[in-house]
């Protein structure tokens, strides 16, 4: 016969219900991570007393919402509010301040222009927490007086050639630090690695490279350490440094300036916002300005500062398709007696694409993506869905036999390698970067922005494919290029030529020659100011589901002759994007894009709260092709 086996209580934990409120302040104002476009607003909650001496404004907490324990942030704690019976908060998450009141205003700020949820940029801000990072590190206890007397400018500073960018920049940013904390933000890693180099120990680094622990120590640190030298990429931009006086942006037409994910934020704009907001010294340090800073520095808004230089540049025009015109060999024979040459090729891989031989039609995957090439040596390969095909077959000839279709660096290699025997061939490119190279016979074969350091300077850089550069459709293409061309070009050394393979009348010769980029740029915004497009209007990009493109966009058209939205608003569109995505483009002119981000937020809201399919919104988007 069996026994019942003995009963065991089971412990279950009760929710602590609070009812005594703070003595002091007992009103708090949070942006609770909720995760819904529409409920983005400020909710308020009351403090418990057991947890007053914890709860200040820029920490982390738990709140309850909608049936369950979320994180907020507390933005302000008050003693009047003007809700009543309002929930208790359950808990302090840490105790550490990883907000500061700057930072705070900036969110709200940037979450009305970009039309998103505070917590958005709040997880682009501020690193995730680490419990033991909490536990062992000890803020200030009392905040850095600050002084009531700041100035403010905004410059841009052009590169000089013959020198290191980013050791000029170091001095630049250890100059600075006498008067206060720096902030430098660089668009890329490797640039990055080098800067933390050049600084000596002497910078805070935060950057998604690092580990989670080291990113939020860094993080508490820089915010509580007075004048710091804080440097980092594009999330970096969000830092606020006890007493921040400078703040440096290398680079600033860059693309990996641009947050690529919701909401689509990027440093240039936001650094405009501080400086102006928190009365800095803002520097844009570059070679040649983007756009929308080339239009401020027309108008007086930004100051430019560059050194007269002026460089040797020979143009060499080529004829069909040639990859080195004939009289461009002398000069590189010439040059190569002294030292490498650089060579900046407009694309990376060895074929983009590949061509049947007999019916002419491009060779493409069952995805639909292109087939390129990596290599000699190498199989097709798509682009899109990085499927190989060893024994590829046209299919619609049944054909095997390919023709290579768009040089890449590598292949430039080959042919530039058999045109100069004798010398060693270095290709740097995003795949494969190289820092440095140290022997002075080579022929060093680069892609935009991958140009390895010589230490004495290359003794001519080559341009090639000139025209290919500045053909890419969208409206940042020349801007893109201008600056790669006078990147590459500032590695010359001093006497040194620079050979572009382009036609001569192009005006990037004359803006190389005075080592000034307006002979360029100031063409552009004329073009740009009589057909109305940025920087002289604002955009917002729609990708919406296909089937409802055409609906859409008969709204807004209609809402415009409503005036529910500007009237220099433009509907572009719809254009297709893929399969099942079309994109809608609007601009509406600088004055006037403010009500044109009130109606599209309130018309994300409207769609959320009906339940409709969710569109992708972009203000102010890298490209809006």
């Amino acid at each position: 016969m069996s026994t019942a086996r003995p009963l065991r209580l089971k412990r279950q934990e009760v929710a602590r219900l609070d009812s005594q409120s703070a003595d002091f302040d007992p009103y708090v104002k949070v942006w609770v991570d909720n995760s819904v476009s529409h409920l983005d607003g400020v909710y308020d909650y009351l403090v418990p007393e057991r947890l007053s001496e914890e709860v200040r404004v820029g920490v982390r907490i738990g709140v309850p919402f909608a049936g369950r324990d979320v994180e907020a942030l507390v933005i302000d704690r008050s003693d009047k509010s003007d809700i009543t019976n309002l929930k208790f908060i359950s808990s302090v998450i840490s105790s550490q301040v990883v907000a500061t009141p700057t930072l705070i205003g900036l969110i709200g700020q940037i979450s009305k222009r970009w039309i998103c949820h505070p917590y958005d940029l709040v997880r682009s801000a501020i690193p995730v927490r680490v419990a033991s990072v909490d536990k062992a590190f000890t803020s200030r206890s009392e905040p850095i007086s600050t002084s009531s007397k700041r100035t403010k400018s905004t410059t841009y500073l052009q590169l000089p050639p013959h020198e290191e960018s980013l050791k000029k920049l170091a001095e630049f940013a250890l100059k600075e630090s006498t008067k206060g904390a720096v902030l430098v933000v660089l668009p890329e890693e490797r640039e990055l690695s080098e800067m933390i180099e050049l600084l000596d120990g002497k910078a805070i680094v935060l950057s998604s490279s690092l580990s989670r622990t080291e990113r939020y120590a860094n993080y508490l640190q820089a915010i509580n350490s007075p004048n710091a030298i804080v440097v980092g990429t594009r999330n970096a931009i969000f830092a606020t440094p006890l007493e921040l006086r400078t703040l440096i942006i290398y680079r600033e037409n860059s693309q990996s300036h641009f947050e690529p994910r919701h909401p689509g934020w990027n440093v240039r704009d936001i650094a405009l916002i501080r400086g102006e907001k928190e009365l800095l010294n803002l520097y844009f340090v570059g070679y040649s300005p983007s756009l929308a800073t080339a239009k401020l520095l027309e108008s007086g808004e930004i100051k430019f500062i560059g050194k007269k230089t002026r460089l040797k540049v020979q143009t060499y025009t080529p004829h069909n398709s040639e990859l080195l015109p004939e009289r461009i060999f002398t000069p590189i024979r010439n040059a190569l007696k002294s030292g490498p040459v650089l060579f900046l090729v407009p694309k990376k891989g060895y074929a983009s694409a590949l061509m049947c031989q007999k019916c002419k039609n491009l060779a493409t995957c069952s995805c639909g993506g292109k087939l390129s090439r990596r290599s000699q040596s190498a199989p097709p390969e798509c682009v899109h869905c990085a499927n190989t095909f060893p024994t590829w077959i046209c299919q619609w000839c049944s054909q095997d036999k390919l023709i290579l279709l768009g040089r890449g660096a590598i292949r430039h290699g080959e042919e530039i390698g058999r045109a100069f025997p004798g010398y060693s061939i270095v290709n740097s490119d995003a795949d494969r970067v190289v820092q440095e190279i140290t022997e002075p016979k080579s022929l060093v074969i680069a892609t935009s922005g991958m140009a390895p350091r010589f230490h004495d300077g290359y003794s001519a850089v080559v341009l090639l494919e000139g025209q290919s550069f500045f053909s890419y459709a969208d409206l940042r293409g020349q801007e893109r290029s201008r600056e790669s061309f006078f990147e590459a070009a500032s590695k010359v050394k001093d006497g040194g030529e620079i050979l572009l393979s382009i036609d001569p009348s192009h005006p990037i010769i004359a803006a190389l020659s005075t080592w000034n980029p307006a002979h360029m740029y100031k063409r552009e915004l004329i073009e740009l100011d009589s057909i109305g497009l940025p920087p002289f209007s604002r955009a917002a990009t729609l990708d919406v589901g296909i089937n409802e493109a055409s609906t859409i966009v008969e709204g807004l058209k209609k809402a415009l002759l409503e005036l529910r939205i500007p009237k220099s608003t433009k509907v572009l569109g719809p254009s297709v994007r893929g399969d099942d995505v079309a994109r809608i483009l609007l601009t509406s002119s600088l004055a006037d894009f403010a009500q044109l981000t009130v109606f599209l937020s309130e018309y994300v809201k409207y769609r959320a709260v009906t339940k409709k399919d969710p569109i992708q919104l972009r203000i102010d988007p890298y490209s809006l092709s």
